[in-house]
């Protein structure tokens, strides 16, 4: 796993200390890892714009909520950072509300052995990593997707699909049917799921990489920076050739 800067944040001091050491030994040795802790974000505006990621440890089901204010204040800040989420307790809590807060991504280590655990987070932080590499572009006017020299042809619906999840990357069942141009209230959600999973199936299956994960109880989330679009062009933008 190979992030520039990673800030790591959790409670307190010595437990930023104890997390950091556990980032450091998933990641190359000269990666600089810097280390907060919760208190360092009450009534502050620092900026996080040096940091490719920020990786923030919930260790109890008290330090939930105030962690939630410090992803939505880190990702206002800085919108395009990664974040993730590592909760080391056991929880039964929704991952649902740390992606509406602006997490990437979110992992339950709890019950996982030390050296488990340890696998688990290198291989969790590296699907992240791997993922903002990815670098697909939608065009819209061809009504596919261009990456790693490839072309995958999609259709209109799931054309628009992808587009609103460019645009604001976390959708519900509900606005994902609107999007498709559904009825809100009477749509059949298992064939919208279908629909959603054909879409994600094809993509994986021409790029090897799964950028839409299901939000179980929720909708869909496009991993950040994944793909871009290229917009329509109305008459008047397109340019006038001879």
């Amino acid at each position: 796993m190979h992030f520039s800067n990673v800030l790591a944040i959790a409670r307190t001091p010595s437990k930023s200390e104890d997390f950091r050491e556990l980032i450091v030994r998933t990641v190359a040795d000269d990666l600089k890892v810097d280390t907060r802790y919760y208190e360092q974000f009450v009534d502050t505006q620092e900026s996080h714009a040096s940091y490719r990621a920020i990786i923030i440890e919930i260790d109890t089901p008290a330090a939930s909520n105030q962690t939630l204010d410090i992803i939505r204040k880190t990702r206002n800040s800085h919108p395009n950072c990664t974040i993730f989420v590592v909760v080391t307790f056991a929880s039964s809590l929704s991952k649902t509300k740390y992606y509406l807060a602006g997490a990437d991504y979110c992992i339950k280590v709890a019950e996982a052995s030390p050296e488990k655990k340890l696998s688990l987070f290198d291989a969790f932080l590296s699907e992240g990593e791997r993922l903002n590499r990815c670098g697909l572009v939608l065009d819209q006017d061809r009504m596919c997707l261009y990456g790693n020299g490839k072309k995958l042809e999609i259709s209109f619906v799931e054309m628009k699909v992808l587009d609103a999840l460019i645009q604001r990357r976390l959708l519900s069942h509900n606005e994902i049917a609107e999007v498709m141009g559904l009825n809100t209230k009477y749509y059949d959600s298992r064939a919208l799921e279908k629909s959603i999973s054909r879409l994600r199936s094809k993509i994986k299956a021409h790029y090897g990489d799964n950028i839409i994960q299901n939000i179980r109880g929720y909708g869909y989330k496009l991993s950040r920076g994944v793909i871009c679009a290229s917009h329509f062009q109305t008459a008047k933008e397109r340019p006038h050739r001879e």
